[in-house]
Formats: C-alpha cells, sequence, structure tokens
C-alpha cells in the first residue's frame, strides 16, 4: 500500500478564493441542510476582561507583554476555545439527533485579519445557518454581539445557551449592562458601543457590517 506525503508546495490565494475554498468544503458536509452555529467569546470577552481586571491592566495587549504569550494562549484563547467547544456540545446534546452544528472555535486562517474572519462568520450566518446559539457572557465579546446582529439581521433564529429566544429587546438590554459595567472599569467599549448602535438600528435601517 502507498501511502502519500503531504507536498511542500506553496500555494498564493486571495483572501475571496480562501473563502470560496472553505465554503465549498463546508458545503460537502452540509448537503444542503442549515446548521446551527454556536456563538462564543474567543479573542475578546469575560474571561479576557476578568484577567485584566486582576492584573490591573487596561488592554489585551498589555496582557500579552505582561503575562507573556504562552501565558495569554493557554489562559485566554485556548481557554476560551475549550469552552466554546464544550458549549457546542451541549447544544448539540439539546438538539435532535442528526442536527449540524457549527463552532467556529478551532478553525484557523493563517493570515486573516480579524475583521476578515468576522465578514466569513457573517456570511456563513446568513447563508447556511437556521440558528445562532449564543454563550453565556456573549455580551461581553466583540465577535458575539457583531454575530448577534448579523443574525437578527438576516432573520436567522438567536438563542442564549439555555436555548431560550434572544430577541432584540433583550439583548439591547444585556449589551447595554455590560458596557455600563466594563466602562466603569475604565475599559475600551467602543467595538460593544458600536454593536449595540447596529442593534438598535437594524430594524429600521441595515447598516453595512
Amino acid at each position: 500500500m502507498t501511502f502519500h506525503r503531504p507536498s511542500d508546495s506553496i500555494f498564493t490565494r486571495h483572501y475571496r478564493e480562501e473563502v470560496e475554498m472553505v465554503f465549498s468544503a463546508i458545503d460537502c458536509v452540509l448537503n444542503g441542510e442549515p446548521a446551527i452555529y454556536c456563538s462564543s467569546e474567543l479573542t475578546t470577552g469575560f474571561r479576557l476582561y476578568k484577567a485584566l481586571r486582576k492584573h490591573h491592566l487596561k488592554t489585551a495587549s498589555e496582557l500579552k507583554k505582561t503575562m507573556r504569550k504562552p501565558w495569554y494562549k493557554k489562559n485566554i484563547f485556548d481557554a476560551n476555545k475549550h469552552s466554546a467547544i464544550k458549549f457546542a456540545r451541549s447544544v448539540q446534546s439539546m438538539s435532535p439527533v442528526g442536527t449540524l452544528i457549527i463552532t467556529p472555535a478551532p478553525f484557523n486562517a493563517p493570515k486573516w485579519t480579524q475583521p476578515e474572519y468576522l465578514r466569513f462568520w457573517k456570511t456563513l450566518i446568513r447563508t447556511r445557518v437556521k440558528a445562532v446559539w449564543f454563550n453565556k457572557n456573549w455580551e461581553f465579546s466583540n465577535g458575539c454581539t457583531f454575530e448577534l446582529v448579523a443574525a437578527l439581521d438576516a432573520g436567522v433564529a438567536t438563542r442564549d445557551h439555555r436555548g431560550a429566544t434572544l430577541g432584540r429587546k433583550q439583548a439591547i438590554q444585556c449589551l447595554e449592562s455590560a458596557i455600563a459595567k466594563l466602562g466603569s472599569k475604565g475599559f475600551d467599549t467602543a467595538k460593544l458601543r458600536k454593536n449595540l448602535k447596529r442593534l438598535k438600528v437594524a430594524p429600521k435601517k441595515r447598516i453595512s457590517l
């Protein structure tokens, strides 16, 4: 039997080409069936702000510099990733047998910027998802709040970590509370406030995400 080793070929692609390639792979799994998307904090969120408060810092870059990148990766990103995967499994256990579940946590696209990741997930939610479930403390995450706006704007069902409907009015209240809490501690809430604005105007006028 012959075993083929991965080649060392070097490929150069534009972002759009990479997106189309990833979607084609996802479509191989979905096979035309819409999935449930599980939104959870990864690069920002409650865990990050808790660590910042503990070490008397204000930004992720300061935390990385103070605690070093290996510590940051283990205690923030990897911890968030583990929590996101666990959340996706819990959603699967609460869903009918055969329901397709998507969690963004394991996905890695080298050299993609954060806006490019968000644009990709936004497109996925709008085109291949029937519902988005949000993990606990979603309101502290820039990415989760962005995905909530994208889902509501697209008319996709939104639910909290328990499976209860998460409507626009409730989402606004949760996000306003999170912004107030973080703002009182001196944290930068610009992106959360931007998503709050999008959330408030979405029913009347769409804002480009």
